[in-house]
């Protein structure tokens, strides 16, 4: 067989998907004596560029991207032992991994696979990577580069972390850093000192091929790593005493001692829930509400663990309560974790005492999901007791509305079966997914069942994080849990006659599915720097979707985790920016009130409280002034 005809047979097994296809080609190679690091560059590297520029036109989705990346891996597996090892065809070790905490690994994977199509060698930690594990390994392995992700914001310092722990082994000057995910922002990056960062995985690639060419040749010398250390030593030494400090704590006790005397003087003509309920119905109000997503950092207040807070009913409702009162917002959404259903189905679960717990262990077989009771003990529970505490106590203490929250049963099962295998599995094996969705479903079902009859919140808030056109097409959610949101969710959510709420933090929704399941809130994260696939501002979702849906999520929670002076000058700045801005495009749209100041994902539980109250009480106190100027 000709050589051409056996690098175009890898290009199409990669591009089809195909594990079999790729091992046949692969040992043809070796068999007619083509060169394995031409075959591999050639050939299944080109064949995941294809699919690489496929999925940037919106031709494919992850899905397809797995599906390559595992036919290359099948062919290099054969390959690689024959790469005949001289300087110009070993490849440059980048070490990749999710940081402690998190378990998400689509982003990661894409990464790790691009990466190794351009030609590096990709050394895998995995997920709920110890920060440790990244410093050891790049020593191991010489690394010229360390590529760390992270999807949520309670687990972003973990990268910080890192870089330090770099710094204080002279190796920060010897490799670069790249931090990605989807809340990391360029200038996140940049404040923690790493290197750079990337809308997506293709463009990952580039910024590390930039970087790299600017490395040092001796950066691994032992006179470098010396004057590395040195380097860093003094900047560490500061560091260290502010480590120390637990600044959730701090500020909250600082928010304490004044809220008495700062937050009657705002002379509030409407409570709390009837500025709420109000907007929601678009009628007039004094000011916009203002609800950023605050869950976990509100326990500073009671205080307690964010173990106990997610873990503990009692703790939990006095969070809610706390929060909602001393940070002076209109709802407290009631997020803990996304891992209560996978605990409830038997996955394993991190539970730390300060940070988000996590699905660690997932289960091997579809076939071995049984759909557990809602019982005393399961988390469920604890979680449909915890919201019914909290909605009672809100209502009697601070008149102030409760939105419970839960997973929808495709980021159950994500977390159930880990999302690669899930999101591989529609394309090679649809029917065990949707009997796990049936599974998944029942048990969300009840739960939301549960809720609406005795925990009886004010509004019950789906979380889906699936409907998204950087992930699955618009017709591929449609056949998995868009079906289920359609067929199952939104007529339960009418025979309770409570409105639609949703929760996605996804870069890009599917905006126009929204309405498949009559939307009446939608909480979402507008990311800049996804705006040319889908990522929409407030203007475009009032403009096209307001009058049937009210939206809030424009405010990014990395803006509140530095509380200088100066960060929270410009948080206020911000907020009166964004009112006014959201003010003119309702009036723009013949509407009075329907948006809420918000931010799309949760600010990080370890973050400062006085960057939530520079933002609320700033609402508080410029909103009713901005309303009647603009509004009437």
């Amino acid at each position: 067989m000709a050589k051409e005809e056996i690098l175009n047979g890898l290009t199409d097994a990669v591009v089809e998907g195909d594990d079999d296809l790729a091992e046949e080609f692969a040992q043809k190679a070796l068999d007619e004596g083509v060169d394995a690091y031409e075959a591999i560059i050639d050939g299944l590297a080109k064949g995941m560029n294809v699919v690489s520029d496929m999925y940037e036109k919106g031709e494919a989705f992850v899905p397809s991207l797995l599906l390559a990346a595992d036919a290359m891996y099948a062919g290099m597996e054969i390959l690689t032992p024959y790469i005949k090892a001289d300087a110009s065809t070993v490849p440059r070790n980048v070490i990749v991994g999710t940081v402690e905490g998190d378990v998400h690994d689509i982003g990661k994977n894409l990464v790790k696979t691009m990466i190794t199509a351009a030609g590096y060698n990709a050394v895998d930690l995995g997920v709920d990577v110890p920060l440790g594990k990244f410093v050891e390994a790049a020593k191991e392995k010489k690394a010229s580069a360390i590529s760390m992700s992270t999807l949520m914001t309670t687990t972003m310092g973990g990268m910080e972390t890192v870089i330090e722990q770099l710094q204080e082994a002279g190796l920060r000057d010897s490799l670069v850093v790249m931090v990605g995910g989807a809340p990391i922002s360029r200038e996140y990056a940049e404040s923690i000192g790493a290197d750079g960062t990337a809308g997506d995985a293709s463009g990952a690639v580039e910024t590390l091929s930039s970087l790299l060419s600017g490395l040092s040749a001796d950066a691994w010398s032992e006179s470098a790593v010396a004057a590395s250390k040195m380097k860093y030593k003094e900047i560490l030494a500061q560091k260290g005493a502010k480590e120390e400090i637990d600044i959730g704590l701090i500020t909250a006790e600082k928010v304490l001692a004044e809220y008495d005397s700062v937050v009657p003087k705002f002379n509030e003509t409407m409570t709390k829930k009837e500025r709420f309920v109000s907007a929601f119905q678009d009628k007039k109000v004094d000011r916009l509400p203002v609800a950023p997503l605050i869950c976990g950092l509100s326990r500073k207040f009671v205080p307690c663990t964010y173990a106990d807070y997610s873990t503990k009913a009692e703790m939990y409702a006095a969070s809610a309560v706390a929060g909602t009162k001393y940070f002076n917002i209109d709802n407290f959404v009631g997020l803990t974790d996304l891992c209560v259903v996978a605990s409830d189905f038997g996955a394993t679960i991190r539970v730390p005492e300060e940070d988000t717990p996590a699905a660690t262990g997932h289960l091997e077989d579809y076939e071995a999901m049984e759909v557990p009771e809602i019982k005393e003990g399961t988390r469920a529970y604890n979680l449909i007791q915890g919201n019914k505490l909290a909605t009672e106590k809100a209502t009697k203490e601070i008149n102030a509305p409760i939105t419970a929250l839960f997973e929808g049963p495709m980021v159950a099962l994500t977390q159930i079966m880990g999302a690669t295998r899930v999101l591989s599995d529609l394309k090679t094996n649809p029917e065990v997914v949707q009997k796990g969705l049936e599974k998944t479903t029942e048990y969300c079902k009840e739960m939301a069942k549960m809720m609406f009859e005795e925990a009886q919140p004010d509004n019950l808030c789906l979380v889906t994080l699936w409907t998204n056109n950087i992930i699955l097409g618009a017709d591929e959610y449609m056949k998995t849990e868009g079906k289920i949101m359609q067929d199952v969710f939104a007529p339960l959510y009418k025979e309770y006659n409570k409105p639609m709420v949703v929760h996605n933090c996804a870069d890009a929704p599917h905006w126009d599915l929204i309405s498949k399941w009559d939307t009446k809130y939608y909480s979402y994260t507008y990311y800049p720097e996804q705006a040319n696939k889908g990522s929409k501002d407030h203007k475009y979702l009032i403009e096209n979707y307001g009058k049937d849906v009210m939206f809030g999520g424009e405010v990014s929670p990395i803006a509140f985790m530095d509380n200088s002076p100066e960060n929270i000058a410009k948080i206020r700045n911000d907020t009166i920016a964004l009112q006014e801005s959201v003010l003119n495009t309702l009036k723009e749209n013949g509407m009075q009130s329907k948006y809420t100041i918000a931010t799309g994902c949760e600010v990080p539980p370890r973050g400062p409280c006085d960057t939530v109250t520079a933002q609320s009480y700033t609402v508080a106190e410029t909103g009713p002034e901005l309303y009647k100027k603009i509004m009437g």
